[in-house]
């Protein structure tokens, strides 16, 4: 049978580096540091793997750059100088040969866990990363010792409780293995204090995320929907077409749109007040965030209301303004936008109010207003809603993995439908000669109603 030659292996940090000026220990002669021998076949009834100085595997002088390009220097050539054989275990094929005339240790990488190192493990001798649930022990024993105590193994001996623990053997008997570990001065209580102290750790960042999702309650974002709202749910279609406005005077629609806008507006501040850490911000963002948002949403809100009627929108007042008084009062293409962007839409996916409210959080948390002094405050705010609506859309809707996706693509229409209203609809003047600015001041000064 063919058996494939296994190629030398190397250690992993110089596979990593991949470059004999980043290895140290891989240094042509003369150069200061421990120079790799070649491996001998000798016998001597005792032996082991090649090593260097500092308990790396030697690498063969019959290795080639052509086998390991940047691995080896290109002027690297097999070390005569006198070395020492020395046997470690019992019984191996293969001699150590250490360099003599090279006594220190080797310079591992920066922030190799064995930099520095100058420990053996307590259990089986390899070289020590540290002291580990109180002795000095290697990665592999700490892991081992954590794996046992924490999943409470039980192991059995095959031979006499007598194995031999060492680099080589430590894997063979792990019952004398985890013998050896108490019996050095590993502490079971250590584990156990590791892990509580984890647990406590994840459960506070658990407690964290879960805070911080409940600072934008999807709940009070609800609630703040349904206070504002005239009480038109489980109304037929049938109750709107009675609420329906005259057609005859061309400007009776923009007037009674006009009228509903004057009522949304004190409606729109006591909304404001409910979302999540709006009136934590200062007063004059909360203003600002107020003008520069409010046309779109009184424009989300009319057209969310207005899904269960055909060919029109429902306003604050409850009168339904149909598509023929819109085009007689010269507003039908900015209406015909809304029922087609927005109503149609909101109808097709069937969106909720909370989904509602969240896309209305979103553009009233908007950072990129002009004249904030929190923007970056009310940027987190937005993400927040971004991530509660996600989690809402996941839980309630599992079977529309791209709904999430679908409700916020309804934001640029909003956007481009409330700058196109104000070409039509004068609501800066709604408030009679009062200005705006004062009128939404006074608004948010006002006690929040219970």
């Amino acid at each position: 049978m063919h058996h494939k030659k296994e190629r030398p292996k190397l250690s992993v940090t110089a596979l990593l580096y991949g470059s004999h000026t980043g290895l140290p220990w891989l240094q042509s002669p003369g150069v200061s540091g421990p120079t790799i021998l070649s491996t001998t076949s000798a016998t001597n009834g005792s032996g082991g793997t090649a090593v260097t100085a500092g308990g790396l595997p030697a690498v063969s002088s019959s290795l080639s750059q052509t086998a390991y390009p940047g691995i080896l220097p290109t002027n690297y050539t097999a070390e005569k100088s006198p070395a020492t054989r020395v046997s470690f275990y019992k019984n191996s094929p293969v001699n150590y040969v250490l360099r003599t005339d090279y006594p220190q240790s080797p310079r591992y990488p920066p922030n190799h866990p064995l930099s520095g190192s100058k420990h053996l493990c307590s259990i089986c001798g390899d070289r020590a990363s540290g002291k580990h649930y109180g002795v000095y022990s290697c990665e592999g024993c700490k892991g081992f010792f954590k794996r046992t105590v924490r999943k409470d193994l039980s192991y059995a001996c095959r031979e006499d409780r007598n194995c031999i623990i060492d680099k080589r053997q430590r894997n063979r008997c792990q019952y004398c293995r985890y013998q050896k570990c108490l019996a050095m001065g590993m502490k079971r209580e250590a584990v156990q204090e590791e892990r509580q102290r984890t647990k406590e750790r994840n459960e506070n960042e658990v407690e964290s995320t879960s805070s911080s999702q409940n600072d934008m309650s999807i709940d009070r974002i609800l609630e703040a929907e349904l206070r504002v709202e005239p009480k038109t749910e489980g109304l037929d279609a049938s109750w709107f077409v009675k609420q329906e406005c005259p057609v005859s005077p061309q400007k009776d629609s923009v007037i009674n749109i006009c009228q509903a806008a004057d009522r949304q507006l004190y409606q729109l501040v006591e909304w404001a007040k409910h979302i999540p850490h709006f009136t934590e911000l200062p007063l004059e963002d909360q203003m600002v965030l107020l003008k520069a948002g409010w046309n779109e949403l009184l424009i989300a809100a009319f057209s969310h209301r207005s899904v269960a009627v055909k060919d029109g929108i429902v306003l604050a007042t409850g009168l339904v303004v149909h598509r023929n008084s819109a085009h007689s009062a010269g507003v039908g293409t900015i209406f015909e936008r809304v029922l087609c962007e927005l109503v149609a839409k909101m109808r097709e996916m069937k969106m909720d109010k909370t989904e509602l409210g969240c896309l209305r959080a979103i553009v009233l948390f908007n950072p990129e207003v002009k004249g904030l002094k929190c923007a970056q405050q009310i940027e987190n705010l937005r993400e927040k809603v971004y991530a509660s609506l996600e989690d809402y859309c996941k839980q309630n809707y599992p079977d529309q993995p791209g709904r999430f996706a679908k409700l916020l693509l309804r934001l640029p229409a909003l956007r481009s439908i409330g700058l196109k209203c104000l070409e039509h609809l004068f609501f800066f003047k709604l408030i009679g000669d009062t200005p705006i600015d004062n009128f939404l001041m006074s608004m948010l000064e006002a006690p929040i109603d219970p």
